[in-house]
């Protein structure tokens, strides 16, 4: 196998040199006080302009059209599992929560939503991960932002009387959903 050319030493390390100085050359420039500075980017918004409804006033829709308050699902403590069919963490955490409602469910209330999800998209998720508690649909974002959601997934518990007590942001397992239920509702399988 023919061997390549080798480069002189002197060029290479007259290169090096060279490009350390452009480099230094370069930071000094840019980092200098007199220069004119860079404006900085608007920052944004994550939550609506107008204030966020508040619980009693929200509503999901269930998969066969009827519009639910939340606020009827007052006298047990909620888990309120906000999900998507195109979010993969949410589709790796549905299972775990089917395992801890399967473990805790005569205890408190499982809620899934699927946010701002075509409906048949979210129902084969549903039937796709075998999820059994109750799933609906959040069509417009409203019941994840009267909760403070941001991101999916988001998991929130309510208690009995509807107030929040947790939010977890990203996907949780079974053994940290049982930890939270322990910690913040004093439900332990």
């Amino acid at each position: 196998m023919p061997s390549s050319p080798r480069l002189p030493w002197r060029l290479v390390a007259f290169s090096t040199v060279l490009a350390t100085a452009a480099a230094v050359g370069t930071y000094v420039v840019l980092a200098d006080d007199d220069t004119e500075t860079v404006p900085t980017p608007p920052t944004l918004e994550l939550t609506p302009d107008d204030e966020a409804p508040s619980t009693d006033q929200v509503t999901f829709t269930t998969f066969d059209g009827e519009e639910v308050p939340l606020a009827s699902l007052r006298g047990r403590p909620m888990v309120i599992n906000f999900f998507a069919s195109t979010c993969v963490p949410c589709i790796t955490e549905m299972p775990a929560f089917e395992e801890v409602f399967q473990d805790v469910g005569a205890e408190v209330s499982f809620l899934g939503l699927a946010v701002a999800d075509r409906a048949e998209d979210a129902q084969a998720l549903v039937e796709r991960t075998g999820v059994t508690y109750p799933t609906a649909q959040d069509r417009d974002s409203t019941v994840i932002t009267a909760l403070g959601g941001t991101v999916l997934p988001t998991t929130v518990l309510l208690d009995a009387d509807g107030a929040i007590v947790a939010s977890r942001y990203g996907e949780i397992d079974a053994d940290e959903l049982r930890a939270l239920l322990a910690d913040e509702l004093g439900i332990a399988p």
